[in-house]
């Protein structure tokens, strides 16, 4: 997908607001911010079969983890180091000019590596091509994988004075009990967009399992589903009642042919261009992330109305979150925690929010409060998430190995056509 910047217009009468750019999420059938993009290989990779490396261990909200200690966090009170900080992330992840403003303040340049899976990042770091200093945008669901293949450090929260600022479900996540790797960054759900004027049948959104509209026959042609087999395969399980983490064979053999009656019926579109093919009305319909919709607004045509963008997500809403670690040899530790500090900051975080489209995982920058500055349209409301929201989601957790092949066959099956 080439990197395209159109004119960005904004959404509201405010012209003192940053204008967002989008989050773009690369390479095939992998899966991107609202997907797990983890195979057996990489999972045996990480020792999750008792090979090499610390011994992986898998979260749940109801089982918290407390990873292992993989050597020391940086001692505190130190000085932060000087020359380039090495970042690996996610392709236009961050407003450059608030990383312009983090240079600046700290007399330091900086230089992003790119990833567009979370397979091909973890690969980049195992191979010891690339050592950088901060790693942004892996989900807690990898975590443990990162961990048991000693790529991170612990971190040292006397560096970070706007932890605070985080909101309370993640300041002691289940996947890291005690924050002892991670930061959150971005929080989202999963859903489905679709255009308001385009005779939109919405009594599936009032119905409570929107979902359904993915296999009407009236949007044929004109839908899409997220390239991601966690989130479409996940998407048929909340549909139908089941849990969306299960390994049982049968009713993974259930949701694939459920995929298959929805190839039937709709033909749908597959791949991670909601945030342009909805707006462009070359789709009605499309299964997307939260963020999609919010950058959305800023593809419409010039004649449109930001109205005409909406978002539908179940009451019992996926929820997820990327976060920031630090590499286990990171030359610049410091300069990497004052990063994370700098994009913890209210003011910074809501300026790289005007930029990415993607919501901080911040309590100060609640729904209302980003509706009320003008960086949301009221009618995307529930594109973005409360702190309660996000307590209360669902989860696509980390699979064991052999879960995890279930999953990508079915999902190998569903794609073969």
């Amino acid at each position: 997908m080439k990197n395209r910047q159109p004119e960005r217009r904004r959404p509201t009468t405010s012209a003192s607001r940053a204008p967002v750019s989008r989050r773009q999420f690369l390479g095939g059938s992998a899966a991107a911010a609202g997907g797990l993009v983890l195979g057996p290989s990489i999972l045996a990779a990480c020792g999750s079969d008792g090979g090499s490396g610390t011994a992986l261990k898998l979260a749940r909200p109801d089982k918290p983890v407390t990873l292992p200690s993989v050597g020391d966090a940086v001692a505190a009170g130190k000085a932060h180091e000087g020359g380039t900080l090495q970042i690996l992330n996610y392709v236009d992840y961050l407003n450059p000019d608030v990383v312009a403003r983090f240079e600046e303040t700290y007399g330091v340049k900086t230089a992003v590596t790119t990833y567009d899976t979370e397979e091909g990042a973890l690969n980049k770091l195992r191979s010891g091509a690339f050592t950088p200093d901060l790693i942004i945008g892996m989900t807690d669901s990898v975590l443990s994988r990162l961990v048991a293949a000693e790529l991170l450090q612990p971190l040292n929260h006397s560096y970070l004075s706007n932890f605070g600022n985080v909101i309370e479900g993640l300041r002691d996540p289940y996947y890291d009990v005690g924050a002892q790797y991670t930061t959150p960054y971005i929080i989202y759900s999963t859903g489905i967009g679709y255009r308001t004027d385009m005779d939109v049948d919405t009594s599936y959104f009032e119905s409570g399992n929107g979902w359904d509209i993915l296999w009407d026959p009236a949007y044929s042609g004109r839908l899409g589903i997220l390239d991601s087999y966690r989130d479409v395969i996940g998407s048929v399980l909340h549909r139908n009642g089941e849990d969306i983490n299960t390994g049982d064979q049968k009713v993974l053999n259930a949701a694939l042919e459920d995929l298959r009656e929805m190839s039937a019926a709709t033909n749908p579109k597959i791949d991670i261009l909601a945030y342009t093919e909805v707006p462009a009305g070359t789709r009605v319909v499309n299964q997307c992330w939260s963020g999609d919709m919010l950058l959305g607004v800023w593809y419409l045509p010039e004649d449109a109305s930001w109205t005409e963008l909406g978002y539908w997500q179940p009451d019992e809403m996926v929820t997820g979150n990327d976060v920031f670690c630090v590499a286990r040899n990171a030359e610049r530790p410091v300069l990497a925690h004052e990063f994370i500090n700098f994009f913890l900051d209210v003011d910074n975080a809501l300026e790289n929010f005007g930029w990415t489209g993607y919501q901080p995982a911040l309590e100060a920058l609640d729904a209302q409060t980003l509706i009320d500055w003008e960086y949301v349209p009221a009618n995307l409301a529930n594109a973005l998430i409360t702190p309660a929201q996000y307590a209360k989601g669902n989860r696509a957790v980390a699979l064991e190995p052999d879960v995890d092949a279930r999953w990508t066959d079915v999902w190998a099956k569903f794609t073969a056509g």
